[in-house]
C-alpha cells in the first residue's frame, strides 16, 4: 500500500517544522495532535470548549482529506490541561456532539500544560482504512503527497 502525507492549507504549515499534519500507511491514518490553532499559528480561544472546537474542526479537516468522518473514528485520545476542572466542564460537551452511538474508544491524559502555554487541549484520533479507501485517495503533490 503507499504512503501519504496530508497537509491542508486550512492548517498550519507543519512541515516547517518538521511534521506532517497526518500520514495514511499499512490502511491506517495517524494524525498529530490538533489544537486550537488557526492555519496563521494563532490560538482560537480561551476556554476549553472553544479550544476543544476548534482542535476537533481541524481533525475534521484531516479526516475529509481522505474521505472519513468522525464516524469512521475508532480511537482518541485527548490530552488535556487540568483535567479535573475541563473534562466535564467544557470538553465534554464538545465530545458528545462531535461523537455518536457506537462511540470510539477514548483515552484522557491529564497534563500541567502542553506545547504551548495558551493550550488547553490537543486531540488525535485514529482510523482504520480499507484498500478501497487507500485506492479513492487522490495524491495532488501538495495537500496529499506520495511519500
Amino acid at each position: 500500500m503507499p504512503r501519504y502525507a496530508i497537509n491542508p492549507p486550512e492548517l498550519k504549515d507543519a512541515r516547517g517544522i518538521g511534521y506532517n499534519h497526518a500520514i495514511v500507511e499499512g490502511g491506517r491514518f495517524y494524525m498529530a495532535g490538533q489544537v486550537a490553532m488557526d492555519a496563521d499559528s494563532n490560538v482560537v480561544g480561551d476556554d476549553i470548549e472553544t479550544q476543544a472546537r476548534k482542535a476537533y474542526e481541524n481533525a475534521g479537516t484531516l479526516l475529509d482529506a481522505v474521505g472519513k468522518g468522525f464516524g469512521d473514528v475508532a480511537k482518541v485520545t485527548t490530552h488535556i490541561v487540568d483535567p479535573a476542572e475541563h473534562y466535564y466542564d467544557g470538553y465534554k460537551r464538545v465530545y458528545w456532539e462531535t461523537f455518536d452511538e457506537p462511540y470510539p474508544c477514548h483515552t484522557v491524559l491529564g497534563h500541567d500544560q502542553l506545547a504551548n502555554e495558551d493550550y488547553l487541549v490537543e486531540v488525535e484520533v485514529e482510523v482504520p482504512l480499507s484498500e478501497a479507501d487507500v485506492d479513492a485517495i487522490e495524491p495532488d503533490g501538495d495537500v496529499i503527497r506520495a511519500v
